[in-house]
């Protein structure tokens, strides 16, 4: 089938980056020599120190509360897409995100415990077409609902290595991209395979890590579902009507700058054919695949100028037996026909991130990444899911290539940083055996930003 070309874009786009950094750098570009001079080395404005003070008590001699500590988020952005289809149809979305807003808190306790806690705060009804999520603060609780509240306890002594247990609600990592805090991931969106395999949801469970033989592990088990207020704004506390879930992650050091990881999820949904919400949980906290495998490195370089580095993330992702999903078909059959896929459908992909550091405080960062079979995801899923045309959700994909490019500018490290990025997106829709053939799509997002924390 015949596909849009657009390769052109991306040079004029990279080109344009990389201007406007050479523009900011100005003489304190990216020299490769073992000097460092003062003047490139600039600290955060002092200001930033700001981010240090959500302590609110802190005692190491107090035998029960040795610290407490409040925590947040916010990470805004402006989005503009467009979206052609083989057939000439144009779908496209412009809008400002509130896309993550979180309070919470953390808490160590008896010196070898701590507990975390955050909330979304003010978001709407999940599935509300005109309040889609992070869109707006609309009705509902101000603390909506939870995104994280767990328990950790790490024995300072102990007879085996690295020893931990960790029991609540947590995200899952798995994929690298997933297992870096939204606060510190390099790009406005994770790629499209990783958010295919997980569930931004964090289900409820148990974890425990220990080294051994030179390599980290960590085994944990986790709740199917859900339960939720009947209006659909509950907190997700956890459910005993879901099936379970098993992870497996090891992270070993090949050398000084790379770290090999190798991450293992197992979602008991019966081989793509029932949700891991079955028997009535209201909602599904782990993968719509039985099996998801990655196996990802992590590299990172000093460049020799002012702490600068040069880094490298890798993944190769496997994705077995999903469970079936409509689709939205606008070649014959109807909506929902050609376009949805049936149980057992499985998915490959890679991911190859590079960065480096311009500046002190300026990031280049690029990242491809294909995926065999998905889900319409971040950063481009919003202009399917206002009703536009045919389309009234994300449509499955196939042969899905993205390739992404952007500046972060960290006025306070990861605290305080202001992004730029663009990332543009070639596939397949995906035919349903038998249907008649669903054309290919292909589209540009463009994306501005700010995220803080503390």
């Amino acid at each position: 089938m015949k596909k849009i070309t657009k390769v052109k874009h991306l040079f004029i786009t990279t080109g344009a980056l990389l201007m406007a950094a050479g523009a900011t750098a100005g003489d304190k570009g990216l020299v490769l020599d073992d000097k460092c001079p003062a003047k490139c080395c600039k600290e955060d404005p002092s200001w930033c120190e700001i981010f240090d003070k959500s302590t609110l008590y802190k005692n190491e001699n107090n035998c029960f509360v040795q610290k407490v500590a409040l925590t947040g988020r916010y990470h805004g952005q402006y989005v503009s897409q467009s979206f052609e289809h083989s057939n000439g149809q144009s779908f496209g979305s412009h809008y400002y995100d509130n896309r993550r807003f979180r309070l919470g808190a953390k808490v160590q306790f008896l010196n070898d415990f701590n507990f975390e806690t955050s909330w979304d705060i003010g978001e709407g009804a999940p599935g509300n077409p005109s309040n889609l999520r992070g869109e707006e603060f609309a009705s509902g609780d101000f603390f909506s609902r939870i995104d994280e509240m767990y328990i950790n306890w790490k024995p300072k002594d102990f007879c085996i290595e690295g020893f931990y247990v960790e029991v609540g609600k947590k995200k899952l990592k798995i994929t690298r991209e997933v297992s870096t805090s939204s606060n510190k991931i390099l790009t406005f969106e994770r790629s499209t395979i990783a958010n295919e395999v997980h569930n931004d949801a964090k289900p409820w469970g148990v974890a425990t890590g220990f080294k051994l033989a030179g390599i980290k592990h960590e085994v944990g088990v986790w709740g199917g579902g859900y339960e939720n207020s009947a209006d659909g704004f509950g907190p997700r506390w956890a459910s005993t009507e879901g099936r379970g879930g098993v992870t497996y992650r090891a992270e070993k050091g090949l050398t000084d700058n790379t770290t090999l990881f190798f991450d293992y999820l197992y979602s008991n949904n019966n081989n793509g054919n029932v949700a891991t919400n079955l028997n009535n949980a209201d909602e599904a906290a782990l993968s719509v695949y039985n099996h998801v495998i990655a196996i990802g490195t992590e590299s990172e370089w000093d460049l020799g100028v002012c702490d600068r580095k040069f880094g490298l993330v890798t993944d190769l992702i496997w994705g077995r037996d999903r469970l079936a999903q409509g689709g939205e078909s606008i070649v014959g059959g109807g909506a929902g026909n050609g376009n949805s896929s049936l149980a057992g459908q499985d998915t490959t992909g890679f991911v190859l991130m590079p960065y480096i550091d311009l500046t002190d405080r300026l990031q280049l960062v690029t990242r491809y990444a294909y995926a065999d079979f998905a889900r319409m995801q971040h950063s481009g899923r919003r202009a399917f899911e206002t009703g536009q045309g045919a389309f009234q959700s994300r449509p499955l994909l196939e042969d899905v290539h993205t390739m992404y490019i952007g500046l972060n500018y960290r006025l306070c490290g990861d605290n305080l940083k202001f992004m730029a990025g663009y990332e543009h997106l070639s596939a397949d829709m995906f035919t349903r055996p038998g249907a008649v053939d669903q054309g290919s799509l292909e589209g540009d997002s463009w994306m501005l930003g700010v995220r803080t924390h503390f």
